[in-house]
């Protein structure tokens, strides 16, 4: 029989005792035949040190350390496997995980690291419906945090190799993301291969590392890891580094967008002359907004034939952004009511019940025509609608004639979407197809 690679898998942990036994569990679970665990816990008071008791297969280490970056230092000090990875104290593996990680880790074929996807999940432990954005593409996009991690710790595997010539982690760190500052020096010596697959999960919730900071300070306690990894002011990437940071911080299309709002609000007042420098100044700042906002809605309303299929292929003509596919299994409405592409909800049919009603708005400004609704009743198709215009509309969808009485999924499809940071650049990566103001059944 083949053997199969030995995979070391270290947990820091400290006081983590509401979490500690899923994630060992879900490790368990793997089924995985060649398994080493190795838990380094920073003298707990919680009770976590009882519940890795009941885990004889444990390799556990309990001691005081110096931090987050010390412990799993220790644990890849005590590993003896072929393959090696940290799951967090409050973090899970999904099942299959490491049977993937162990057929596609390959270093004669250049794959010393490998990463899959990583699910949110909230303090139960439930799938918030939206992941960790996941995309390798340089060892400068890495850098260049202020654009978006895309690096799911949980997810990401690697070789002895690859510790020996990047690690150990900085245990002097004063910070909460020492795995970004890791990958920061595996991707510079090393690609990151991607795996088409939901690896683990990271729980947010708010005793965590993450929980205590801002978006804001994550992001500025990230860029000061960043710049450790520039390089020499000699090198032509250090100042696209900072060229790119610079164009960060000046924010010129939030700055554009701002006044080109402005400019809407005057204009819409009929206020001309002070509309017309907001609207001058916006569109010299951000073009790209400008036509998009101002320019784009014109030429749609009117256009007509080839100018009409143009357009309709701008719309259509999208590469999906990683920020943006992490959001396809959200499948509720968002708080500002909008839905994505799939809409499921739960509703009670009544006795005598005989349609599905939707209520809700819609702007087709950047979405390709036409524009189809389709609902589905537990799983059944039931009926389609085709909306021509933008604006508030209302759909009835007769029931099935066996719709029995109780609790009901109800599933809205839509055929087109757009996502707004395409057109405006405002940040929102979301899938937006329509905006839900009722669905009932009556």
């Amino acid at each position: 029989m083949e053997r199969r690679p030995r995979i070391s898998i270290v947990t820091p942990s400290l006081n983590q005792g509401d979490y500690i036994a899923e994630t060992i569990e879900s490790v368990m679970a793997q089924g995985y035949p060649n398994l080493e665990h190795i838990v380094i816990d920073g003298g707990s008071t919680d009770g976590t040190l009882e519940i890795l008791e009941r885990y004889p297969h444990l390799r556990v280490t309990s001691e005081q350390d110096h931090g987050h970056a010390d412990a799993i230092n220790k644990g890849f000090r005590l590993a003896t496997g072929d393959i090696w990875g940290f799951l967090n104290s409050d973090d899970t593996l999904l099942p299959g995980a490491l049977q993937r990680v162990a057929q596609e880790i390959d270093p004669g074929r250049g794959r010393h690291i490998v990463m899959g996807r990583c699910r949110f999940i909230e303090e139960h432990g439930h799938f918030i419906g939206i992941e960790h954005p996941s995309r390798f593409e340089s060892h400068r996009r890495v850098l260049e945090i202020w654009k978006g991690h895309l690096i799911p710790q949980p997810a990401v595997f690697w070789t002895p190799e690859v510790w020996k010539a990047c690690g150990p982690m900085d245990d002097n760190l004063q910070s909460a993301w020492i795995d970004y500052d890791l990958f920061c020096k595996f991707s510079k010596k090393y690609a990151f291969y991607c795996l088409d697959q939901v690896l683990a999960t990271y729980r947010l919730h708010s005793q965590g590392q993450t929980g205590r900071w801002t978006e804001a300070q994550r992001l500025e306690d990230c860029i000061q890891l960043s710049r450790r990894h520039w390089g020499s002011r000699l090198t032509l990437m250090y100042w696209q580094l900072t060229l790119s940071l610079a164009v960060h911080r000046l924010n010129r299309i939030g700055r554009g967008r701002n006044w080109l709002q402005r400019a809407r609000q005057r204009w819409q007042h009929r206020q001309v002359l002070r509309a017309l420098p907001y609207a001058l100044g916006g569109g010299v700042l951000a073009p790209e907004v400008a036509f998009y906002v101002g320019i784009y809605p014109l030429l749609r309303e009117s256009a007509k034939g080839l100018l009409e299929q143009s357009l309709n292929r701008l719309a259509a003509s999208r590469q999906v952004y990683p920020q943006t596919a992490v959001y396809f299994e959200h499948t509720e409405p968002w708080g500002d009511r909008w839905a994505g592409p799939r809409l499921v909800v739960v509703r009670e049919v009544p006795p005598g019940a005989q349609a599905v009603t939707l209520l809700g708005q819609v702007d087709l400004t950047y979405m390709r025509r036409p524009f189809l609704l389709t609902v589905r009743m537990d799983g059944k198709d039931i009926g389609q609608r085709r909306l021509e215009q933008s604006g508030e509309f209302a759909v009835q969808i007769p029931l099935l004639h066996h719709s029995s009485p109780g609790s009901h999924t109800i599933e809205v499809q839509a055929s087109s979407w757009f996502v707004p940071h395409r057109f405006m650049r405002n940040g929102d990566f979301r899938p937006l197809a329509w905006r839900v103001v009722d669905l009932s059944i009556a």
